[in-house]
Formats: structure tokens, C-alpha cells, sequence
């Protein structure tokens, strides 16, 4: 509680009879509210309510830890940038220091260009926008 407003109250649904707490910034529970499940992950049901029905915070992170088990090559090292750099892979990272490095050097070359291009490109419209010499007549 915080100066007589209670910040979590108790869910309204079933005229006030439901223990459980209600949504941050709801009157009631996510069940209440009639929000969907979460979908889960592979099949595996998830008993977390969300707002729209996409995954929830746990599932995503799960999915993203499968999908970078899935691009580290089966020998334990890391996929590379690349290509495989034969450096000992740990779980959790998908490139090791060198090709991050790599990467975003690599990163930094597609900015650079895409501003020239860019800058070009505003240059080419100044131009053509010029004021005329002449004004119009009136």
C-alpha cells in the first residue's frame, strides 16, 4: 500500500470473493479479463494468461535459447560469422568475441554505405529544389 491506495488489489470478479490478485492496472484477474493462454513451447502447454495471447515472457526466452542451440554446430564449437571459427562454444552466446566483432564491422560498413546513399540522394533533391533565378510573374 502506498498512501491509502492499494497498488495489487484483490480481483472484483465474483463480487469481490476472488483471492486472487488482480492485473497491474485491471480491476481483475487475467481469467476474469478473458485473456488467452499462453500458446507454450513445441506442444508443452503454458498456464500463464497474456494480453493478446502471444507467448509469454518465460516461453520466449525458452524459445530463444532453442533456436541458438539449434545453430551451434553438434561438436561444441561456435557457428562463426562467417563460418565455423573452431573456437569452444558456451550456451547462451551465438558467436564468440572475434566474429561479434566481425559482425559488427561488417555492420558498420552497411550503415556507411546506406548514409552516402542516402546523403546522395538529399543532395540530388537540393539541387532540384533550388530557387530560380528568375521569380514567376505575378
Amino acid at each position: 500500500m502506498r498512501r491509502g491506495i492499494d497498488r495489487h488489489p484483490v480481483c472484483e470478479a465474483d463480487d469481490g470473493r476472488c483471492p486472487t490478485l488482480a492485473v497491474v492496472g485491471e480491476t481483475q484477474r487475467a481469467e476474469h479479463l478473458g485473456w488467452p493462454l499462453c500458446p507454450g513451447l513445441d506442444g508443452h502447454p503454458c498456464t500463464v494468461r497474456t494480453r493478446t495471447g502471444d507467448q509469454c515472457a518465460t516461453c520466449q526466452d525458452e524459445a530463444r535459447y532453442a533456436r541458438l542451440d539449434a545453430i551451434l554446430p553438434d561438436d561444441g564449437t561456435w557457428p562463426g560469422h562467417d563460418g565455423p571459427c573452431g573456437r569452444a562454444a558456451f550456451p547462451g552466446a551465438p558467436l564468440c568475441w572475434r566474429c561479434c566483432a566481425a559482425a559488427q564491422r561488417d555492420r558498420d560498413r552497411v550503415i556507411q554505405e546506406w548514409e552516402a546513399v542516402r546523403d546522395a540522394a538529399v543532395a540530388a533533391a537540393k539541387a532540384q529544389e533550388a530557387p530560380q533565378a528568375v521569380s514567376a510573374p505575378i
